[in-house]
């Protein structure tokens, strides 16, 4: 009887095991949507460091992490897909967002698309919707943070365990027809001369707005801003680099990765051999020459689109690079301000040239 008695027990709590899996993931198996509470990570999960300079200190970190994200995440399965959004507070005081996900366990990270979904001025934050391989895959997001004055690398994932039906408070769509990237309504560029280049960069995430509002097209660009620009464009990986032989350019400083990275790839070369000067204006030359370098080290092809430029304020250093430039169309008397190459080349000039590489060249 004792035994026969165990045997039913044991039974029994096999059965209530199964059906508890069972009802814990019940949104794996059925189309919906559900709400679950996130879990972040400032040190890589997988190797236990930190990917973007910052504090080691892991408590430190992951306040940081939980400041920045909402604690609970919309999760929607249909037809065999699925979809994640996280809500990103502290909205307003980040920018170039970058969002990856992990194919498999330890695995490598691919970036995504993502849509902006809805955006909370009152509470400030933005809902960003993008697909996933598995509900529970690690996520590695990248942002620019202006308080901290630099990039910033975390990670998360949905609990699985926590998941309840329903959309909470999220919006609860499925649009497949959305603008993958947040559309600024600047107001300082609606008559401007580059506004569709501003327009054009901003929405492949190379520049973000000075505000929600304005991008300040005429502000003067700086050399560090540039050359950020130049690698984000790239698709390069700059986790590696540093700029330590800059004794100006600062470890943690959002720029300084690109710096070191342009700097090995002979894309740009300091002032002096230990000073970069990264918060000095970019002239109009030295930004034509940096992009012909750029041209160079990725092997992009110099089309003939345009005109040899006017040379008489040309400096005899930048003099091959600006023919070059004129002649693949690159620059032009609107963006180097009536061609005086030796004035400060603006945001919108910035713009306009990269654009207009990118437009000549296909890349």
């Amino acid at each position: 009887m004792k035994r026969t008695g165990f045997k039913g027990l044991a039974f029994i709590l096999m059965a209530v095991i199964f059906c508890s899996c069972l009802q814990l993931n019940v949104f794996a198996l059925t189309d919906g949507y559900y709400t679950a509470d996130t879990l972040t990570y400032y040190i890589n999960p997988d190797t236990g460091k930190t990917d973007d300079g910052g504090t080691g200190n892991a408590e430190i970190g992951e306040g940081m992490c939980r400041s920045a994200v909402y604690d609970k995440a919309l999760i929607e399965q249909q037809d065999g897909k699925i979809w994640i959004s996280l809500r990103m507070l502290l909205y307003s005081h980040i920018s170039n967002i970058r969002i990856y996900t992990q194919n498999a366990p330890k695995g490598a990270y691919t970036e995504v698309k993502y849509s902006i979904m809805a955006e909370n001025s009152t509470n400030d934050s933005g809902d960003m919707r993008f697909e996933v391989p598995a509900v529970d895959c690690y996520v590695k997001t990248k942002m620019y943070v202006a308080p901290m004055g630099r990039d910033v690398c975390f990670y998360w994932k949905v609990d699985e365990a926590t998941a309840q039906s329903g959309n909470a408070d999220f919006v609860k769509t499925i649009k497949q027809d959305v603008k993958t990237t947040k559309k600024e309504g600047f107001t300082d560029i609606s008559s401007h001369w580059a506004k569709a280049d501003i327009e054009s960069v901003v929405s492949k995430k190379l520049f973000s707005g000075t505000s929600d509002a304005t991008f300040s097209p005429d502000t003067a660009m700086t050399r560090g801003m540039f050359v950020t620009v130049l690698g984000r464009l790239s698709g390069d990986d700059v986790s590696g680099y540093n700029s330590v032989k800059f004794q100006d350019v600062g470890a943690n400083q959002y720029y300084a990765k690109y710096i070191g990275w342009a700097n090995a790839k002979g894309i740009v070369s300091g002032v002096t051999a230990t000073t970069f000067q990264p918060d000095v204006p970019v002239t109009c030359e030295q930004a034509t020459a940096i992009l012909v370098k750029y041209m160079q080290a990725k092997g992009i092809a110099f089309r003939t689109n345009g005109a040899t430029s006017k040379m008489d304020t040309v400096s005899p250093w930048a003099k091959e690079s600006v023919e070059r430039a004129g002649l693949t169309g690159i620059i032009s008397s609107q963006n180097t301000n009536g061609y005086q190459f030796k004035s400060s080349a603006t945001r919108a000039d910035v713009a306009s040239m990269v654009m207009n590489m990118v437009n000549g060249s296909g890349k």
